[in-house]
């Protein structure tokens, strides 16, 4: 790469011709590391060796560096292993023997004497002329110097070209030696530069083509500052990316520069070329990145601004640096990783208690003490909680829990650790709730002593319940409100006691125990402020179920609710039976991106929707994010929610006839204290139609009544809770007990909460089964037309599947086929296509499967967009264009685009076709709702 070097090799191969005449020559090339000094000599001996000159090469290397050995020894060394040349032998000389093939220098004769060895080489020059070439001369000690100095001297009168190579800082280090320099004849002193911008341009037209070369000659120049070591490195990387395509073109990825790691390596090779001053500002600025400036870089390496000027100026005119700032992206984060950076803890503590004494952000304070790794100062303390603050405003969980972490280690006081601690549980438990477990008595013997704010302390009896530390968190909630019933906090202890009357409505019972005067107290009408939320949770109480869909309504146009509110809403809702609602603002946390930003929001969310899919009678999507939401935390981390993702597996496999998973999942262990929970609940009630599942009818009944005591002690109402009558009227029946089903099953339907369309029909279901033949068919017609206007496509399957038995008991066999079609439709939009085998006749199955095909028509749609197969599942599923376009938020003229376009590529008349092809392929439940999946 001599692009710009071309006058400079003139000059010196005139010098190097001259040396035949009898006339040395010096010359000293000078310049920032890694701009081509060395292959400048590089060129030149190729020059000399044409020209029939002996080179000599040696290195001088720095105080106790690896390899080091002495310069005279190099040069004597290289004189010893040349060849004797016949022509080079003095006019009248016999040629020698062969024993005499070589040259010998008497290098023990001249007892290391650097002068003597000089001497030798002048005499060896009389018989071939020398180039000789030393290298890093800015590195060779005194005695090395007065040879040189000698040869030099010589120089005028042997046939001997010296090229002495150092850096510019050689000057300052030896002046006297330069000073000596300017005395010898033909002596020459080259001060070479990194490349500009027409020569990089030029280098890079050379190596990739003019093409390249105008598009990205700025980028190689701003990224290399003109060093061709990096220069070098960047074309490498550039060449290594391009790949052949398909008609044999090469082609570059993205046509943009991306400096990577080599060229970052090259740019440090040449830092560590620069010396080991200019190493230190280097490392200096790396350390400090954006707030690196003179007069900290001064502080911090406890140098003077000359020394630290001086190496800015060798290391931006080396291109290395522009300003304060490395050229290459990637050079700060090699240089920090260099193993042999010692100091580096003890910088980033210097840099830490630098920036915070100039009010630099607790941020940029917080990452130098952690990489530090040392918490010692008390001020250190302050500034680790102030990011940890910071850091989780702005979703940083990772840097959040590492400040705490760090602040933990340090000396604290009782009140101050009191802080840490609680801000820890707080932060930590979003990231990872099983990693908080082992702080909690800690925490609770610190609030016991008055040394966690009251304030906090509400934060964290979500935490406590969520691991079942139940009494823990009652006797803190008691010792809060004692102090603030009448206080500014009144309204926090009453959303609290709204949160857990939604997620935990046992705990209120603990409460009342404990001190039912307070609680009343607490849970006197809440402030407006709190209104929705409030009204939701008496809404499922025995006296307020009526008004779930107009406080729901109410609960999704409150902005005011935070993203912690998110899981009791949903969950509220789903129990109420108000799926669409429900959907609606799962929908709604989806879309801001602050909500689920952990491992903990994502798995709980995705836990929810999986039991609306679940509801909705999609038990292919339920069971996928119910996974998806295990998968997003190891099962001790759930606490007392595991009961809400497993609850869903186990439903979902008892569903679809799997029992031996539902038994896997139910063979894991929870805790006990999520039995007082609406996870618990839902977890009992799946557990009871697994045991009717398989057989066990005395343990479903036990399950069921489980579920029953729970919902009266409670005083919950929703019939879509945990329907346990239904449960307790199958198992009666299944043990016999007719008189009890039928008690049960009218009971329901007496009640104004069995006119609940969904739960009426299944409840007409299991009742059809205890009245006369001759009124089953009408009763499960009923329930047909109930359930086939909801949302329970399972519960659907279910009752057509019945109904399906019940004409062919009455011998009429058409309808019998119909229905057991329609059954079978039904048991493969939903997934439950395995129980359906076992319920329905082969016939149905075979005749199902057969009419689901259409001609040339199975399901192609790989030709449909993500939007059109979204449309056409729910369509497929009997849903109408306004309720798919409440669902996407799309327009109804949007759903009817897309259906159109469905029906055309398909080849499709209708929504009947559409259903029996949808049906052919992997059921409408293959694909996760759009709202339960986060983007990104």
């Amino acid at each position: 790469m001599l692009v710009e070097r071309v006058r400079i090799i003139s000059e010196l191969s005139e010098l190097i011709r001259c040396v035949h005449s009898g006339r040395g020559g010096v010359a000293v090339i000078t310049g920032p590391a890694a701009v081509g000094k060395t292959e400048l000599t590089h060129a030149l001996a190729e020059t000399a060796e044409e020209g029939d000159l002996t080179v000599l090469r040696a290195r001088m290397y720095m105080p106790g560096g690896q390899g080091r050995r002495d310069l005279f020894e190099q040069l004597t060394d290289m004189l010893h292993r040349e060849p004797r040349r016949s022509a080079g032998a003095f006019p009248g000389e016999k040629h020698g023997t062969a024993a005499d093939d070589a040259y010998t220098v008497a290098g023990r004769s001249t007892g290391g004497s650097p002068v003597l060895a000089a001497e030798e080489i002048a005499r060896y020059s009389h018989r071939n002329p020398l180039l000789i070439v030393i290298d890093d001369l800015h590195h060779a000690d005194p005695d090395s110097l007065d040879g040189i100095l000698h040869l030099v001297r010589i120089c005028r009168t042997a046939r001997i070209m010296m090229v002495l190579v150092a850096s510019d800082c050689s000057y300052e280090q030896m002046p006297f030696f330069h000073a000596e320099l300017l005395r010898a004849p033909h002596y020459r002193r080259v001060r070479l530069r990194p490349l500009s911008r027409v020569g990089v341009g030029e280098v890079v037209a050379e190596s990739l083509g003019p093409e390249v070369a105008e598009r990205t000659a700025a980028d190689y120049y701003r990224y290399s500052g003109g060093n061709p070591l990096a220069l070098r490195a960047l074309i490498q990387e550039w060449s290594s990316s391009r790949f052949t395509d398909e008609t044999g073109s090469e082609t570059g990825r993205g046509g943009v520069l991306a400096p990577g790691q080599v060229s970052a390596l090259a740019v440090f090779t040449s830092l560590h070329r620069s010396g080991p001053q200019a190493m230190a500002v280097a490392r200096g600025i790396a350390l400090l990145g954006p707030a690196a400036g003179l007069d900290l870089l001064c502080q911090l390496l406890r140098s003077t601004p000359e020394d630290v000027t001086r190496h800015l100026q060798d290391l931006e005119a080396a291109g290395v640096l522009s300003g304060f700032r490395f050229r290459h992206p990637g050079v700060a984060q090699v240089v920090l990783t260099d193993p042999e950076f010692h100091e580096l803890r003890e910088l980033h503590h210097a840099a830490a208690a630098l920036l915070e004494a100039d009010g630099h952000s607790s941020l940029r304070v917080a990452r130098h003490l952690i990489a530090a790794d040392i918490v010692a100062e008390s001020w250190t303390i302050a500034v680790l909680r102030e990011s940890a603050r910071e850091a989780a405003g702005r979703n940083d969980w990772d840097f959040a829990l590492k400040c705490l972490r760090l602040a933990l280690r340090g000396a604290l006081t009782d009140e101050e650790r009191g802080l840490v601690v609680s801000e820890f549980l707080r932060v930590g438990w979003r990231q990872n709730p099983a990693r908080v477990t082992k702080y909690f008595q800690e925490c609770f013997e610190l609030q016991q002593k008055g040394h966690v704010p009251d304030s906090e302390t509400l934060t964290l009896l979500t935490i406590f319940l969520w691991h079942g530390h139940v009494e823990d968190a009652v006797t803190m909630l008691l010792d809060v409100a004692e102090r603030c019933v009448d206080g500014p906090l009144r309204t926090d202890i009453q959303n609290f006691l709204d949160w857990a009357r939604l997620s935990h409505p046992g705990l209120l019972h603990r409460i009342r125990r404990a001190d039912g005067h307070l609680l009343d107290r607490l849970l006197e009408t809440s402030s407006a402020a709190l209104r929705p939320l409030t009204s939701l949770s008496l809404a499922l109480c025995e006296t307020g179920h009526a008004n779930v869909g107009a406080t729901a309504q109410e609960v999704l146009d409150d902005r005011r609710l935070t993203g912690d509110t998110a899981g009791p809403v949903l969950q509220s809702l789903l129990y109420a039976g108000e799926l669409g609602p429900a959907e609606r603002w799962a929908a709604r946390v989806v879309q801001d991106t602050e909500w689920l930003t952990t491992p903990l929001s994502r798995g709980l969310h995705q836990a929810v929707c999986a039991e609306i899919a679940r509801r909705r009678g999609d038990l292919p999507a339920a069971q996928q994010l119910a996974e998806r939401a295990l998968a997003h935390m190891a099962p001790r981390a759930w606490g007392v929610a595991l009961g809400l993702p497993l609850s869903v597996l186990v439903a979902v496999h008892t569903a679809r006839g799997n029992t031996e998973r539902a038994a896997e999942h139910l063979s894991w262990s929870v805790h006990p204290e999520m039995y007082q929970t609406l996870y618990g609940l839902q977890y009992l009630h799946a557990r009871g139609r697994h045991h009717l599942a398989v057989g066990q009818y005395t343990a479903a009944q036990r399950d069921f009544r489980s579920c029953e005591e729970r919902v009266r002690s409670w005083g919950l109402a929703p019939p879509v809770l945990a329907p346990w009558r239904l449960g307790q009227a199958e198992a009666a029946l299944a043990l016999g007990d007719r008189g009890e089903a039928r008690r049960l099953t009218e009971s329901e339907l007496n009640q104004a909460r069995g006119r609940h369309a969904q739960q009426r029909g299944a409840h007409l279901r299991v009742y059809a089964r205890l009245v006369d033949r001759s009124r089953r068919r009408d009763v499960l017609t009923d329930a047909a037309e109930l359930v086939a206007g909801g949302r329970d496509r399972y519960q659907h399957f279910l009752v057509l599947t019945d109904l399906s038995r019940a004409h062919q008991e009455a011998d009429d066999t058409a309808r019998a086929r119909v229905t057991g079609q329609q059954a079978w439709h039904s048991a493969v939009r939903c997934g439950a296509e395995r129980l359906a085998r076992t319920l329905l006749p082969e016939s149905a199955v075979t005749t199902g499967e057969e009419a689901a095909v259409v001609p040339d028509q199975r399901l192609n749609t790989a030709m449909l967009s993500e939007a059109e197969l979204r449309v056409a599942e729910l369509a497929a599923a009997g849903e109408t264009n306004r309720e798919i376009s409440a669902k996407l938020f799309i327009t109804v003229s949007t759903v009817e685009q897309h259906l159109t376009r469905v029906y055309r590529k398909l080849r499709l008349s209708g929504r009947a076709e559409l259903r029996a092809c949808l049906a052919t392929g992997s059921g409408v439940g293959a694909g996760v709702p759009e709202h339960c999946t986060p983007s990104g």
